[in-house]
């Protein structure tokens, strides 16, 4: 029997996963890292620390299973994207990596938002306008530092990987289309983008398909880990767009809502869809298929904020979840929460947005409270799966994933919310498994898993002219923001 290793780099931890010949998942483990703030707007990896990570976890791994050691055909690859690595000319790090959630290029970005031509940047390569950009991350060092004269390349996080395993710097075309700098439609980085930073894709890796296989020609990987000689690596793609393949988010009625620390909604399609006003983005996943999908900053993280003002023990506030949803009606009685805690991604890409309550009355206690934040945070989600119906049309069914999906009743509030059928799935692995199932297509997915369901009910309707009356003071908090933003800037 075959095995197959799937490997999902991700920003917190990077995590293994051991596959049999069926794709069932046999074990996996998961190793974590820092993220270093040192100057504020900053948020940076060691990749060497990175690196390391993926080994401990492959070695642990294969130890657990030494039996199955010599039968690991391949490992393939997953990985978040957005980062940032400048590399000289002795293929040693000048910077750290830099993630998406660096915000140092925020004012850059809305300076270049005001470029006639800025809106061609995302028509050509389906990356939004926003400081997660590798584009606007390297205009930041060409105004701020001199390191791109010294930059032999630049490149990702899974590309200095690969580069430590299998020798060459080569990047997968989902990971490069999310960088700003590659023609989504030539499946080449563009050389008149690239001149905004004066660069050329010489200085750029290799661009492959996301089922490139190569040998793993490192000997001190292949000691240190014990995996056979003939074990190949299987570059794969971008953890969202692997996530949509692992997780069999393929249909054109269905799409994939996963909430964490933020959030996401994404759907499948055969062809590239670019939003009319840059609100969503479009990636490549495989040869005649994209994901189409808005990212969001506000999910878990506003809730674990809200738990510290709201409980003394903020685990009480996980506890008593299901009660406070359960113990208040939809609506808040009036409140409406505007979740932009941490600034935003999709759909406005505007870091300087901030979270706020509306509509507080003398009626409403802690429950209500917590309501409202629970349903702003999935009005934001809503609008985000608004844009992606206008340029693909109706989605009818959600496939949910997240710890807080873990909760019936927010599972509940979700369809409700959304007015669509919503089935809890499983995704802890689904990057991993998307980038493996690359190599194995003709395998169908086989989920033993029972699938709940979760159908919006009669609350719908009261939802619905919610989200209208969220719409509208969201509108408003932004012409607000901008409004004051503009007198200050005359006053100065």
């Amino acid at each position: 029997m075959k095995y197959y290793i799937g490997a999902d780099i991700g920003t917190t931890s990077t995590k293994v996963v051991l596959f049999d010949e069926a794709l069932q998942n046999i074990d996996s483990i998961s190793r974590g890292y820092d993220t270093y703030h040192s100057q504020a707007y900053y948020a940076e990896q060691d990749p060497e620390e990175v690196l390391e990570s993926l080994l401990q976890a492959v070695e642990e791994l294969l130890e657990r299973h030494e039996e199955k050691r010599d039968d690991v055909a391949y490992m393939a690859f997953s990985s978040a994207m957005h980062s940032l690595i400048l590399m000289d000319e002795k293929d040693q790090p000048l910077t750290k990596s830099i993630l998406w959630s660096d915000s140092r290029a925020e004012e850059l970005v809305e300076e270049f938002k005001k470029r006639e031509d800025a809106e061609t940047f995302y028509q050509k390569t389906g990356t939004p306008l926003h400081p997660m950009s590798p584009f606007f991350k390297l205009l930041w060092f060409q105004k701020n530092t001199d390191l791109l004269k010294k930059t032999k390349k630049a490149i990702g996080i899974k590309e200095f990987i690969m580069r430590k395993l299998i020798g060459e710097y080569v990047v997968d075309y989902s990971i490069a289309s999310a960088t700003g700098l590659f023609h989504l439609q030539d499946l080449v980085f563009d050389e008149e983008i690239l001149k905004e930073i004066s660069m050329v894709p010489a200085q750029f890796s290799r661009p492959v398909d996301v089922e490139e296989i190569f040998s793993l020609s490192n000997p001190e990987v292949l000691l240190r880990t014990k995996l056979p000689s003939s074990c190949k690596v299987l570059i794969g793609g971008s953890d969202g767009c692997l996530a949509n393949h692992g997780g069999d988010v393929t249909e054109p009625y269905e799409a994939a809502v996963t909430l964490g620390t933020s959030g996401a909604v994404r759907i499948t399609s055969d062809r590239i869809l670019l939003h009319p006003e840059g609100k969503t983005f479009c990636y490549y996943l495989r040869k005649g298929q994209y994901v189409l999908g808005g990212a969001v900053n506000n999910g878990g993280n506003v809730l674990a904020y809200l738990s510290g003002l709201f409980y003394e023990h903020p685990d009480h506030f996980y506890r008593d979840l299901s009660k406070n949803l359960l113990e208040s009606e939809p609506g808040a009685e009036g409140i409406t929460f505007i979740p932009y805690l941490y600034g935003e991604r999709a759909p406005y890409y505007d870091g300087h947005l901030s979270a706020g309550f509306v509509g507080i009355t003398p009626r409403a206690g802690k429950k209500q409270f917590i309501r409202a934040a629970v349903e702003g945070i999935f009005y934001n989600l809503k609008e985000v799966l608004t844009e992606l119906e206008r340029l693909h049309g109706k989605v009818r069914l959600l496939k949910a994933s997240g710890g807080v999906f873990e909760n019936n009743e927010m599972a509940s509030v979700l369809a409700g919310v959304m007015g669509r059928e919503v089935q809890r799935v499983e995704a802890s692995s689904s990057s991993a498994l998307g980038a493996v199932r690359l190599g194995v297509e003709a395998i169908r997915l086989n989920s033993k898993k029972k699938i709940e369901v979760f159908l919006p009910g009669e609350e719908v309707l009261q939802y619905e002219m919610n989200f209208k009356r969220y719409q509208k003071i969201t509108k408003t908090v932004i012409l607000l923001k901008n409004a004051l933003a503009a007198e200050e800037e005359e006053e100065d």
